[in-house]
């Protein structure tokens, strides 16, 4: 949209990361201590932002601030745009092709869904780059867990990081187990630590219908003998806890995810016995021609070459996890 008499908007990184901040911290108080603002100061910063684009992102309600429709879709679009601009950030450029043109090295293509891209942006992906600095890396938001497994089978990625399982015609390798933990509105009346028998009638805020996370979901709740309370369908974390905070209903989250971003306002809840997903990267298997394979271009050990990359790439996973030690 136009501003200022048809000049164009003016956005800045720093705003996009702020509006994100206040997506995942849920609050402007809580996104304000986490990136070491004054909350006076970031809340400047979000009404700039809203000028500039003409929008109403966030909405301010006696329960506290939540996106409103054009917020998600702007917070969508940022999540993007950051995670490439990390990658920027992270990455030292390989060294120009010599002037005998020899092909400058094809990038290493991390295809990932669209809370684990968030995750790989702000871990994986820059700590690899930093250490591995003769690899150009790519990230690829896939829409789902699915669409990421069709890019693959396409050739469109060379490994895609998602929540296991994992078609059988595809090479899957476990790096991450992540605790699953019941995320509710503050004071709501449920013990400590949960079984199963207490999510029977609990309104849960959950993904939408067909979506591999809601998959695995209805899956555990057959096994269970009893169908999930739907309270809100919705495909963004920052909407998930969005809906918490407004009192809708509870939401399932990764425990490591929760200690990290605290998420004032809301209780976390471990199961008895412990609920646990499995992470891993994904891959096509090999086939004639493709780089590396033998009769393919390429070859084995050659940094420039993706195969060798996903190994690499495999093995700083497994080292490191997909967020800091705490006493890292």
């Amino acid at each position: 949209m136009a501003q200022d008499g048809g000049t164009t908007p003016r956005l800045t990184v720093h705003q996009l990361r702020r509006l994100v901040a206040v997506a995942e911290h849920g609050s402007i108080s809580a996104a304000a201590a986490a990136l070491f603002l004054a909350q006076p100061a970031l809340s400047k910063s979000l009404l700039e932002l809203e000028r500039s684009i003409g929008m109403r992102l966030l909405a301010r309600t006696n329960r506290g601030t939540v996106l409103s429709p054009d917020g998600e879709r702007a917070v969508r679009l940022a999540r993007a745009i950051l995670a490439d601009v990390r990658a920027l950030e992270g990455l030292a450029q390989a060294d120009p092709p010599e002037a005998s043109g020899a092909a400058e090295p094809q990038p290493l293509r991390i295809a990932a869904t669209p809370t684990l891209a968030n995750d790989l942006g702000t871990h994986l992906i820059p700590t690899f780059a930093t250490r591995h600095p003769h690899l150009r890396l790519r990230l690829i938001r896939s829409a789902s867990r699915e669409a990421l497994f069709d890019a693959l089978r396409r050739g469109e990625a060379d490994a895609g990081v998602a929540a296991l399982p994992a078609p059988d015609d595809l090479i899957a390798d476990q790096f991450a187990v992540r605790e699953v933990v019941l995320v509710s509105p503050a004071g709501l009346d449920l013990p400590d630590t949960l079984s199963e028998r207490h999510l029977d009638g609990l309104p849960l805020v959950l993904p939408p219908p067909g979506s591999g996370r809601r998959d695995d979901i209805d899956r555990g709740f057959r096994r269970m003998g009893f169908k999930p309370v739907v309270a809100m369908e919705a495909e963004e974390r920052s909407a998930w806890v969005a809906c918490v905070l407004a009192g809708l209903g509870s939401v399932f989250l990764y425990r490591d995810l929760v200690e990290h971003l605290g998420y004032e306002g809301t209780d976390a809840r471990a199961f008895d016995p412990p609920v646990r997903g499995a992470v891993g990267l994904i891959r096509r298997r090999r086939q004639p021609g493709d780089p590396g394979h033998p009769g393919g271009p390429g070859c084995p050990g050659d940094p420039g070459v993706p195969g060798d990359g996903v190994t690499a790439f495999l093995a700083h996973a497994r080292a490191n996890g997909l967020r800091p030690t705490r006493d890292a």
